[in-house]
């Protein structure tokens, strides 16, 4: 018996007035935009210096001329009998006669190293993203892990089998492997949001040199494969926020460059722009540039469903141009967060520009220069020690400040082989190397310190991945031997279960006790300082509880239940007049020694004397070096 073969039919160009209604009721777009239940896909593309555009099916290589839309320099085409995942690319005639291949700026996903874009189904993961989108947002409870994609989960297979059925698969994508295998390692730890570097296709090896906007980055997965990441990570209970670079282009294979073939200054997206010392500024006062920009950011939140967007260097785009993205974001997105990189943080973005929140760097670097001697005793006692722990002048909320204490992907990153960066030592390695190296006790036991800090200061505790293992020297996205590191998992590594053990400690009791270290108002009393030794003391409350703060970032130590706290009398008839010991950095478990606690270690801790005059009580605490401990106020 013969087998019938059914032929596919080819694309068929057709007017605009054979649409079906629905189709012409829609709103216009740019790219490809495929209406799956007829199979027909309108094409859209912005070009000012052609005579003349075809859409090129990549697959059999036949042609259609785009003709003029209403639009002016917008040249259109549509087609029936378009399938899904099939192929496209334009070919643009220029002034002179000569043809040039261009890849469509608005597709969501493409060949790297070819000019051949997919038809993908953006309506349909539109509906259903923003149909699914249920999650309630606490932006101040989140606790967030940053990685990058595909150095986070290199390595994995090295160290753990993958399952049968992953094994037997081709080659499972990154987004993928981090949904089936990497997502639990995070979990476990009690973080709750995950934070991606770019994701965008990009040039270069930490995705901050886009090369596309809207196109996922073919290196990394699909975007149904991504399109799972996103769904395994809300079914595990998690956020997820994606880094996005609006500001400027990659300066090497940039598909935007000189698009039309017109060259002065990058041609029609960049001309007039400026540079940013990484690739050429869009000229942002260009109506094309401000949609294909906000395109960008609605394809994350509408298409994908993730919870937030952190857009990167934002002082290099304008304040009114920020607050149209902004603004739209909200009322199209309600409830999703819109973090802003400012450099330095500026409360400012927030108030003018429509941002939720900002990255704080300069603690990282406050931090540095104090470990290395070059922050005073009167620089702690005159304001820097409140403004690392109770929020920098100007932010107003919890949710306002995310705490990166230990540094991100640009202070742990190196890609200059261990070399300084612009030769800036503060950066290009990961924190407990700038400390002296994992291997060194008191280096361990600074990290320990500041990321319990970061957890109980004021503002969204962060980590770079890798940190939370204390791994050593520096990360590199492309030298896999610095890439994160499953063996220190897999092989059980003493130092990294201590420093992991405490960071699942502090991020569960940040979250259990949620109301007091995750108040988005600023709920700090009885800040006192030791104006001697680099010691804070402080109490953060809610209504029903109150927790005593120790804060010791200096190596002098009191050990023998010998360091006055006085607490007013108010506290302890609201919460209680005894104390108990939650937590200490320095506990053996986490790398410290059983002696570091106040004694009784487990009981209920009394206060020593009461002084009636001043209305006060005082106790008496142990307070190890380079540590944070913390009690709570109870009742015996």
């Amino acid at each position: 018996m013969n087998e019938v073969r059914e032929e596919r039919v080819g694309w068929i160009q057709i007017k605009y007035e054979e649409l079906p209604n629905y189709i012409k009721e829609q709103e216009k777009k740019m790219g490809a935009i495929f209406y799956k239940e007829f199979g027909i896909c309108i094409f859209r593309l912005w070009v000012v210096h052609c005579k003349n555009v075809w859409l090129v099916n990549s697959g059999k290589n036949e042609s259609f001329l785009m003709e003029n839309d209403d639009e002016i320099n917008i040249k259109r085409v549509i087609l029936k009998n378009v399938n899904l995942n099939e192929k496209y690319h334009f070919l643009l005639e220029k002034s002179n006669g000569d043809k040039i291949t261009r890849r469509d700026p608005y597709a969501r996903y493409t060949d790297y190293d070819t000019d051949s874009c997919y038809i993908i189904d953006t309506l349909g993961n539109y509906n259903k993203s923003t149909g699914e989108y249920l999650k309630k947002h606490e932006f101040n409870h989140l606790i967030i892990y940053e990685l990058h994609v595909e150095s986070y989960i290199q390595r994995y297979s090295e160290y753990f089998p993958l399952q049968p059925e992953a094994k037997f698969s081709k080659n499972p994508s990154f987004f993928r492997q981090i949904a089936d295998y990497g997502l639990d390692n995070i979990k476990d730890l009690n973080f709750n949001c995950l934070e991606l570097m770019p994701i965008v296709e990009y040039s270069g090896e930490w995705g901050y040199n886009p090369r596309l906007l809207l196109s996922i980055n073919s290196h990394l997965g699909s975007v149904d494969d991504f399109i799972y990441l996103v769904q395994k990570v809300h079914e595990k209970d998690l956020f997820i926020v994606v880094d996005l670079v609006l500001h400027h282009g990659a300066s090497k294979l940039n598909s935007l460059w000189n698009f039309d073939g017109y060259n002065h200054q990058g041609g029609i997206y960049f001309e007039g722009g400026g540079d940013t010392g990484w690739g050429a500024k869009f000229n942002f006062n260009k109506k094309e540039v401000q949609d294909m920009l906000y395109e960008a950011c609605r394809v994350l939140l509408g298409e994908y469903g993730v919870d937030g967007i952190r857009f990167d260097s934002v002082h290099n785009m304008p304040n009114w141009l920020l607050k149209n993205i902004t603004f739209r974001l909200k009322e199209e997105f309600p409830g999703r967060f819109l973090i802003a990189e400012v450099v330095p943080e500026n409360p400012n973005y927030l108030k003018e520009c429509g941002f939720d929140a900002c990255w704080i760097h300069s603690s990282y670097y406050d931090i540095i220069s104090q470990y290395r001697n070059q922050k005073t005793q009167q620089e702690w006692n005159s304001g820097y020690s409140k403004s690392l722990i109770q929020g920098h002048i100007g932010f107003d909320s919890t949710s306002q400040c995310i705490l990166t204490m230990l540094g991100n992907h640009d202070q742990a990153g190196n890609r200059c082989n261990g070399g300084n960066p612009s030769g800036d030592d503060r950066i290009g390695r990961y924190i407990v190397d700038q400390f002296g190296g994992r291997q060194n006790w008191d280096a361990r036991a600074y990290c320990r310190l500041l990321y319990s800090l970061s957890c109980i200061s004021f503002g969204i505790p962060m980590v770079f991945m890798g940190t939370e293992n204390l791994q050593g020297k520096w990360w590199s996205a492309k030298d896999q031997a610095y890439n994160y590191d499953w063996g220190l998992i897999k092989n059980n590594d003493q130092i990294t279960q201590q420093m992991r053990k405490l960071v699942k400690d502090i991020n569960l009791l940040k979250t259990k006790e949620k109301q007091v270290f995750a108040s988005n108002h600023n709920n700090f009393s009885h800040f006192n300082l030791n104006t001697s030794n680099m010691v804070a003391v402080f109490i953060r409350k809610s209504k029903d509880r109150a927790f005593l703060c120790l804060v010791n970032m200096d190596k002098t130590e009191w050990l023998e239940n010998n360091y006055h706290v006085k607490v007013d009398h108010n506290i302890i008839q609201s919460f209680g007049k005894e104390l108990k010991q939650e937590f200490n950095s320095q506990s053996q478990e986490y790398g410290g020694w059983d002696g570091s606690y106040t004694h009784p270690k487990k009981g209920q801790i009394h206060f020593s004397r009461q002084d009636s005059v001043e209305n006060t009580v005082t106790y008496m605490l142990n307070v190890p070096k380079y540590s944070v401990t913390i009690y709570r106020f109870c009742n015996s």
